[in-house]
């Protein structure tokens, strides 16, 4: 059975408190899953070297495969990387609507500077999973035969 998309949204989801996204969902599951295909589009653009096919179907939407545990929860890890970059890029999160003019400068910048070293951890998370991912799903006995490159 192919994997479906909200499988991958599901993980998504657990990974990310957002009430807009809950919102979202809660008032139109098709703009919601519309919404995430977006992430998860650049998701399947970083994960080039998953050793299943990422092709899926937009009117059933299901995958072409039924995806591994380890390639949906990468997936799920990608679209994060992706759903934090808009929040650091989103200008209007720097909005806290605290009243003291002072604080709420600093705190839109300690909030933006937190966000970016969270998105900084993700994004080396996503690296090192991509690079445990390769070394674990390389053709280890092609090297031993000093076939570097799979000819």
């Amino acid at each position: 059975m192919a994997t479906s998309l909200s499988e991958i949204f599901d993980l998504f989801m657990l990974r990310v408190t957002d009430y807009r996204l809950n919102h979202l969902f809660d008032s139109s599951e098709e703009d919601f899953e519309n919404y995430l295909t977006g992430f998860l589009e650049f998701a399947i653009a970083d994960f080039d070297i998953c050793d299943q096919d990422l092709n899926y179907d937009s009117a059933t939407k299901t995958f072409s495969d039924t995806l591994t545990r380890e390639n949906k929860t990468i997936l799920a890890t990608l679209m994060m990387k992706y759903w934090l970059e808009k929040l650091v890029n989103d200008i209007t999160q720097m909005n806290l609507h605290i009243t003291d003019r002072d604080f709420r400068v600093a705190s839109e910048s300690m909030n933006l500077r937190e966000k970016v070293t969270y998105l900084n951890t993700v994004k080396e998370t996503c690296s090192q999973m991509l690079l445990d991912y390769a070394y674990k799903h390389n053709d280890w006995e092609g090297w031993l035969d000093q076939d570097f490159y799979g000819g």
